[in-house]
């Protein structure tokens, strides 16, 4: 087991958590509310645990060839569009994705703009939570068409042997 702690000021950031080998098969959702009453997507991993995603996550977003096969923006491979067309993600490749409930002592970013979601953030303005101490960490994704999830960056995070 491992936590996961804060690189700048060395505060948890984590419960102890169990990396797996490989990024889960996105279950998919139904649009429901789950039993928090909120309209999130499913968890991309299970409670416990986490994984290194090799794939870029999130900002910056640059165009791509539409017929270049894709599937790393977030789980379902997503697709960004705005004037400049089809787009991907540039942002931190290596985040470490952990479900919401065992991360700790993060707090959402002043920058109301990093937040966007219609239910809840949607991961794709950049870093949008931060460390107690005020360092960027966390990429939360919790709105009711993006995965349910926390990546944290890889280049703001230790990853230490639980204690």
């Amino acid at each position: 087991m491992n936590v996961l702690i804060c690189a700048a000021c060395g505060g948890r950031l984590t419960e102890p958590v169990r990396q797996l080998d490989e990024m889960p098969e996105y279950p998919g959702r139904d649009g429901l509310p789950g039993p928090d009453g909120r309209r999130h997507g499913p968890p991309s991993v299970p409670r416990g645990t986490y994984v290194v995603d090799p794939l870029p996550f999130g900002a910056p977003f640059e165009p791509v060839d539409p017929d270049e096969e894709y599937d790393g923006v977030v789980p379902g491979g997503k697709w960004k569009f705005d004037e400049r067309g089809a787009l991907v993600s540039a942002g931190p490749r290596g985040t470490y994705v952990l479900h919401p409930d065992d991360v700790v002592g993060i707090t959402p970013h002043s920058d109301h703009r990093r937040l966007t979601g219609c239910c809840g953030p949607n991961g794709d303005d950049g870093v949008n939570h931060v460390c107690g101490c005020g360092a960027e960490v966390a990429i939360v994704a919790a709105d009711c068409f993006s995965g349910y999830e926390t990546r944290l960056v890889p280049d703001a995070v230790r990853v230490e042997a639980a204690t």
